[in-house]
């Protein structure tokens, strides 16, 4: 069992300044007061929070603790540590802010003894200045977020930062994406990435790992991390410019590091994968989390539009791939069911007869060996899909089940880009995710990323082969 499990799957948990006012921490320490999980208020001030007694200090708690969640003021922390290791508590999460971020010397001093106890001690300290974890398949979090709406899957995340770790699970919610876990490390007075990394590498509910850093104290453990790696790592590193490198240490006291050493690291190394923003990141995640790897990089283009598809395939051409050559057999098949003025040069584009031809269309594609991957470009405005009302939705419905059953089929990916409104996307996302299945086929907004996804899968599958 790795130390890191503690943060996972605590048996018991304290938290340290909890409260029943409506502030940071509320809906933290309402959840796991109400949950499934054996959980302490410590409060020195109240003696009943949300129906639970409260305790003064941890020590006064009558049960071993396996982690404490703190959320005191900054100059409360320090006293609240040592007291936990008094406890024997295995694992802490300091929440609270106010330190080495700051700049100011009395701060940085009180996380400098932070740090030194944790090292005496050994007990496993996440933060400060951060959210912690949560965890999507126990639903287990010292985040102030619910799971009533939020997907579990295969993606799990490290990422150097706070409040901003509910802000893209909000955000990736939103557009289908599934995390397994998600980890912010803050200021990282003990655990880091190089410990998550490790610890996610063996984890059986994670696919692919998506790391936002923005700068690291142990660099050559990190890069030897990366070396043994035997998931997909997509890392977003800012701080390359002066002014980012200046707000990074303002954020987390840390150091943003050479950028160019980076790029050198991640170039030697063909399970790591660098990406330039977050919706890059989460979007090519979803890819390698739900689709198989391809065995080449022939892409055929399937799209109702003719320009999107020729704009996909330059996309295809700056990343070095290749459109795919159908067969003739494949060509025969589909010239046999679409209109005599449907273009099939190239790309297919279907147009406004997508809705007649799309099922012949997509099984020919897939069964074609010439085919590695497979984009659907979707194009179709919002007012015909309403006009239509259920026939468009069991339309819908219809084909993302078969293309889910031939994604199984041929183990070949595929991804779909709608290109249209906000109720068109969410129109498609209900479809792909309405049929019942271990397959899920990811929607996102972006040609590029699409491509991109397929490259570095491609990339990836060359390494393990």
């Amino acid at each position: 069992m790795s130390e890191m499990d503690v943060f996972f799957h605590p048996k018991s948990i304290a938290i340290i300044g909890a409260s029943d006012s409506f502030k940071f921490g509320y809906a933290t320490t309402k959840y796991l007061l109400d949950s499934k999980f054996t959980t302490f208020p410590v409060n020195i001030k109240k003696q009943e929070i949300h129906g639970h007694k409260a305790y003064k200090n941890i020590k006064d708690i009558p049960q071993e603790i396996d982690l404490a969640i703190i959320l005191v003021g900054n100059e409360f922390v320090l006293q609240a540590v040592i007291d936990c290791v008094k406890k024997g508590v295995k694992g802490i999460v300091i929440e609270s802010a106010g330190f080495a971020e700051t700049g100011e010397e009395k701060y940085i001093k009180i996380q400098e003894e932070i740090e030194r106890v944790s090292k005496e001690s050994k007990i496993r300290i996440i933060g400060p200045n951060c959210i912690g974890v949560t965890d999507f398949n126990n639903q287990f979090t010292t985040a102030d977020m619910s799971f009533d709406e939020a997907i579990s899957g295969k993606v799990a995340v490290i990422a150097q930062s706070g409040v901003l770790g509910n802000i893209f699970i909000d955000w990736a919610t939103d557009k289908g994406i599934g995390f397994s876990k998600t980890i912010t490390i803050g200021n990282k007075v003990d655990v880091d990435e190089v410990d998550l990394l490790k610890y996610l590498n063996t984890d059986p509910e994670t696919k692919v790992i998506a790391l936002y850093l923005e700068g690291t104290k142990r660099g050559k453990e990190l890069f030897e991390t990366f070396k043994n790696m035997k998931k997909p790592v997509l890392i977003l590193k800012n701080g390359k410019s002066e002014i980012g490198s200046k707000a990074v240490n303002s954020h987390t006291g840390s150091l943003a590091g050479n950028n160019k050493i980076y790029d050198a690291v991640i170039k030697q190394n063909s399970s790591i994968f660098r990406v330039n923003n977050f919706y890059e990141m989460f979007n090519i995640a979803h890819v390698f989390a739900t689709q198989p790897l391809p065995i080449g990089k022939k892409i055929a283009i399937i799209t109702g539009s003719g320009s999107l598809g020729a704009l996909a395939c330059d996309e295809i051409e700056e990343q070095r791939l290749s459109l795919a050559s159908l067969s003739e057999n494949t060509i025969s098949l589909i010239k046999s069911v679409i209109p005599n003025w449907v273009s099939i040069k190239g790309t297919i584009d279907l147009g406004p007869s997508i809705f007649e031809t799309f099922e012949p269309t997509i099984k020919a594609i897939f069964e074609d060996e010439n085919v590695d991957c497979i984009l659907y470009i979707f194009s179709v405005p919002r007012w015909p899909l309403q006009m239509m009302g259920s026939m468009a939705t069991n339309w819908a419905n219809h084909h993302f089940v078969l293309i889910k059953e031939l994604v199984q089929k041929f183990n070949k990916p595929c991804v779909c880009v709608c290109f249209g409104s906000g109720w068109t996307f969410d129109f498609l996302r209900k479809a792909a995710s309405s049929a019942n299945s271990e397959v899920k086929i990811p929607i996102m907004s972006r040609i590029k990323h699409a491509i991109i996804a397929f490259k570095m899968m491609y990339e990836y599958q060359k390494r393990l082969y």
